[in-house]
């Protein structure tokens, strides 16, 4: 891999804004916070959280200021909605107002800070904040916008935010309300960093922080390659995910030139101890043929008296079936409990983990799998696990709990905002500073955003070990250049 000094000084860039978080994770936050006994104090109004946003901020939106239901999406506005009294359950952070000559930078986050998913929504406002104060610059005016997570609520946080001044939007974190906001974002000049992992919402405008199958499956695969495994064979849910998942291994499984000899699906919805899930699993063992050769096997040596009849009746009577599966590893895009259920299954039909290599996604990055004997050994692709646990950690430390993994794409996107922020010019959101080929640095480790929308990202290699996750191969540092 080749390096560059360019590559080195723009991930260098935002790795500072990393290391500051980085440089906490066993300390307190200390000078984040105005003196030490405010890391200890709770805030439940958002403004100690982030500043108001200026209510004399108008950015042109074409249309009349009443919203018309029947018009365009991009044609209508809205006034000033008031923003709900979510909990923030973070220390109290008070920033210095803004020096005589600095311009405020405002950064809208759009999140479900209300309904059933209010709790993801408040974990990654958290995050952000977190990012907010290690970046230390006083210009930045973090705003958040409450989408109720609908996609109505986030056309209507999307309007509002760009009315009042948001230079970029981070979020909304689900793929239909990231397809409302798109509309108003683009006529308004406004870029979008979401966090959805849907790549039908991604375009040239709409960049995606969350981390797709394609580039989990991309990364196994490659790396199995090279360890000498050519026959793969998946197994599947009939599902939204497993239908991304499975057109993923296919794109990958024909660039590599890899061979899948088996492709199975199953109902994502079977209930607990299903006999469907076990007529599958038998399925793709093939099990009642590897039953049938191994009776013709035994028919062929019983009763005979010579030694080596004798011996071979003695070790076919000891076996369940004859002869292996014809795929190297089996991919199954599958997590939490149906997974901890088909795993033994698989091995209970005679699928050996210890001659198939099992591989899953970024759903494996779960220590409770470990508990499965039949997955110890089992290969994924995720970000590196020390900066993943370390953010976790530090988020603890402040906020008293472990978030999702998924509040660290918050903090990243607000880091890459920050460092774009410092940019004196009009452009410093714009696509070709967000599609810069030398890429950024995060707790998710490198990334660089491509024309598409989607995101290149340089993903660890992990093992699921015997109670822990180990890594294999560390995930990149640098990215090579990019080829035009």
């Amino acid at each position: 891999m080749r390096k560059t000094s360019n590559t080195r000084k723009c991930l260098t860039s935002l790795a500072f804004v990393l290391i500051l978080g980085l440089f906490s994770a066993c300390e307190t936050i200390g000078p984040l916070l105005q003196s030490p006994d405010d890391a200890a104090q709770v805030s439940t109004k958002p403004e100690d959280a982030v500043v108001s946003p200026d209510p004399e901020a108008t950015p042109p939106i074409s249309g009349d200021t009443t919203a018309d239901p029947s018009a365009p999406l991009e044609d209508q506005t809205l006034g000033q909605i008031k923003q709900p009294e979510f909990q923030f359950p973070g220390p109290k952070l008070n920033r210095p107002d803004l020096g005589p000559t600095e311009k405020a930078v405002r950064l809208a986050i759009l999140l479900p800070l209300s309904g059933p998913h209010q709790k993801i929504g408040n974990d990654l406002l958290n995050a952000a904040n977190m990012a907010l104060f290690d970046h230390n610059n006083t210009q930045l005016r973090l705003q958040p916008y409450d989408t109720k997570g609908t996609a109505e609520g986030a056309k209507e946080a999307a309007l509002t935010a760009a009315r009042e001044g948001s230079e970029i939007f981070m979020g909304p974190l689900f793929s239909a309300s990231v397809k409302a906001v798109q509309p108003i974002a683009q006529q308004n000049g406004i870029n979008i960093l979401a966090f959805s992992t849907d790549t039908t919402a991604a375009q040239e405008g709409v960049y995606l922080m969350g981390l797709t199958v394609q580039q989990q499956i991309d990364r196994i695969l490659e790396f199995s390659y090279r360890q000498g495994l050519v026959n793969f064979a998946v197994l599947a849910p009939q599902s939204a995910y497993g239908d991304t998942a499975v057109t993923s291994i296919q794109n990958t499984i024909q660039r590599l030139g890899l061979n899948l000899t088996e492709l199975n699906r199953y109902p994502a919805n079977l209930p607990p101890g299903s006999e469907e899930l076990q007529e599958i699993a038998k399925t793709i063992a093939r099990y009642e043929n590897r039953q049938w050769s191994l009776r013709q096997a035994i028919n062929q040596v019983k009763g005979k008296q010579d030694p080596e009849s004798k011996a071979a009746y003695a070790r076919l009577s000891k076996l369940d079936t004859l002869g292996d599966v014809d795929f190297d590893a089996l991919i199954i895009p599958e997590g939490g409990q149906k997974l901890r259920e088909l795993a033994p299954l698989l091995s209970y039909y005679d699928i050996d983990p210890t001659k198939v290599k099992f591989i899953g996604t970024g759903l494996w990055a779960d220590v409770s799998l470990t508990t499965e004997p039949s997955l110890v050994g089992g290969w994924f692709a995720a970000p590196s696990p020390e900066a993943t646990n370390q953010f976790l950690a530090r988020y603890n430390s402040i906020y008293g709990y472990t978030p999702p993994r998924i509040a660290s794409l918050a903090y990243d996107a607000l880091a890459l905002s920050g460092l774009l922020a410092r940019d004196e010019g009009d452009d410093k959101f714009s696509n070709a500073k967000l599609q810069s080929s030398e890429g950024f640095s995060g707790y998710n480790g490198i990334f660089r955003f491509q024309i598409s929308g989607i995101a290149e990202r340089g993903l660890a290699v992990m093992q699921l070990g015997q109670d822990n996750l180990e890594l294999l191969e560390e995930a990149p540092s640098t990215f090579t250049p990019a080829i035009n």
